[in-house]
């Protein structure tokens, strides 16, 4: 392992080191075999904190059977890439982890995470998931699976009917209706919507960026994040703190804790987000709820980012056949369908979950689903997780101050994908 790059590459001054050892030891395929139960680790984030759905769900398969034992390690989102990227480098840390595919550049080619093809050709699941999502998994140009699909997300715009009806607005297409709206919506007490500059801002704000009409790279691999529809569109964004104030105190170092809050409370009156969120803005605000895709700059097809969270099993884990057991459990039918109706959920990657009722019977969530075939992801370079995972932030928040102009922070982002 290219130890030296890796770390520079990905963790922030911040980062943990001397993780304790939960699978450690030297790759390889050990698991379940001997008799008795093997112990082992998994690593995840939540988007919700406060929701059981991943502790249901260990329980459940801890109770069905007796060879693997799984016990769960909830990191937060704005500590787990680097917690994750240390505990690759040492060898130490869980036997599998959850994982976003942009991190992939970072781990795959570095050895860090293990290669699932072998276990997936042999997994009777494998026909069940949607055939273009296998994709998100692999390095471009690879066959091989270092990253089992799990939950899928294209991102979109929630609404709030009654607040746009109040001053006779309809719900935005283009980015120039939104930001026209937002300067209405915007009257002191209540505001237009929150810019989430800080912890997972970056997929929010490429959303936008996809939506406007802006590419991260071009058709022949360039980088053009810095060309001029680019910094057209991103000045769109500044704009909504820089020139409208529509968004609340706090957003530009806003995490999702307090995006929703802030939406579910009154105080915005959009929000950007995936569907994990449609169950319990339903039950919040009824019929008073919209989703709409992100508007964006009236061509079509619309864009929007699409991103996949999957399950990856650690190099270093001799747990691997035991790993294997419990993400290609959490991939079946069933778990899918749970995990994909919960708090937690985004679209699920079965073919059977897609087409079963909760998923084709809902318009609202139809919009997401609609949205699948004209998404965008991050793309498979190696500085996409040095950018959204250390530099976004801090890049950003200053734009947002006015210490950069949008053209300038966008060169100061290209400049970190081209030295990576």
């Amino acid at each position: 392992m290219k130890r030296r790059s890796f770390l520079i590459g990905s963790l922030g001054a911040g980062a943990v080191v001397g993780l304790s050892a939960c699978g450690g030891g030297e790759p390889g395929q050990g698991g379940t075999g001997g008799g008795g139960t093997t112990d082992i680790t998994y690593w995840l984030w939540q988007d919700d904190a406060t929701d059981q759905t991943w502790t249901q769900l260990a329980e459940k398969f801890n109770g069905e059977q007796t060879d693997v034992k799984v016990t769960l390690e909830t990191i937060p989102l704005d500590q787990y890439q680097n917690k994750l990227t240390t505990a690759a480098m040492n060898k130490t840390g869980p036997d599998a982890a959850r994982c976003k595919d942009w991190w992939l550049g970072q781990f795959a080619p570095e050895g860090a995470t293990a290669d699932l093809t072998t276990f997936v050709d042999a997994w009777g699941g494998k026909g069940d998931v949607v055939e273009g999502l296998w994709k998100t998994g692999q390095l471009p140009g690879s066959k091989e699976v270092f990253m089992l699909p799990h939950q899928y997300v294209t991102l979109y715009m929630y609404y709030r009917k009654d607040y746009f009806s109040e001053v006779g607005l309809e719900a935005p297409r283009t980015q120039d209706e939104f930001l026209a709206a937002a300067g209405k919506l915007a009257t002191g007490d209540r505001y237009a919507m929150d810019v989430r500059g800080g912890a997972g801002g970056q997929d929010q704000w490429l959303g936008w960026m996809y939506a406007g009409g802006a590419r991260v790279v071009n058709d022949g691999g360039e980088i053009v994040l810095n060309d001029a529809t680019a910094s057209q569109v991103n000045q769109r964004y500044l704009d909504i703190v820089t020139e409208l104030n529509a968004a609340p105190p706090g957003s530009i170092t806003a995490a999702f804790a307090d995006v929703k809050k802030n939406f579910a409370s009154g105080l915005t009156s959009m929000m950007i987000h995936h569907p994990g969120s449609l169950k319990e803005m339903t039950e919040v605000f009824g019929d008073k709820l919209g989703v709409i895709p992100i508007p964006g700059n009236g061509s079509a097809p619309s864009h929007t980012l699409g991103s996949m969270s999957g399950n990856v099993i650690m190099a270093g884990s001799k747990k691997q056949e035991a790993a294997w057991k419990w993400i290609s459990w959490l991939t079946e039918e069933a778990q899918m369908a749970t995990m994909s109706t919960s708090p937690q959920g985004q679209l699920p990657v079965l073919t059977s979950v897609m087409e079963s009722e909760a998923f084709t019977s809902d318009a609202n969530l139809k919009v997401a689903v609609d949205a699948i075939p004209d998404a965008l992801t991050w793309p498979a370079l190696k500085g996409v997780a040095t950018l959204a995972g250390k530099e976004w932030n801090p890049t950003i928040q200053r734009a947002f101050q006015k210490e950069l102009t949008s053209q300038a922070a966008l060169d100061a982002m290209a400049d970190v994908l081209k030295a990576n």
